[in-house]
């Protein structure tokens, strides 16, 4: 797998938590930032050196066609990885490695 810097953007704490847990236990994944709102979000977009993002099970629960029409009309160059509350560590892993190997295409 590829070195990833990655961005969370996550409304629940307790779920944000867990997969910043998840990530760090991967010596080539770097969490860069991390966002409890939208608007924190965009800021650290914006700001913070960053391949990927990823939205938790929460945030896109609650904000999922507002938020990515949002963040793809705003930043055009977005890679972003949805988190379900299904997926299991691989299924995780797989997308991000999905999405961050998009980038060398």
């Amino acid at each position: 797998m590829i070195y990833c810097r990655i961005i969370i953007a996550e409304s629940s704490d307790i779920m944000l938590n867990g997969i910043i847990e998840l990530l760090q236990s991967k010596p080539h994944i770097e969490i860069t930032g991390k966002a409890l709102r939208y608007n924190h979000l965009c800021a650290l977009v914006e700001t913070t050196p960053h391949d990927l993002v990823i939205l938790g099970p929460m945030i896109t629960e609650k904000f999922s066609y507002q938020l990515m029409g949002y963040l793809v009309n705003r930043f055009p160059d977005i890679k972003i990885v949805q988190i379900n509350l299904d997926d299991d560590e691989d299924i995780i892993f797989n997308k991000i490695q999905r999405v961050a190997l998009s980038q060398l295409v």
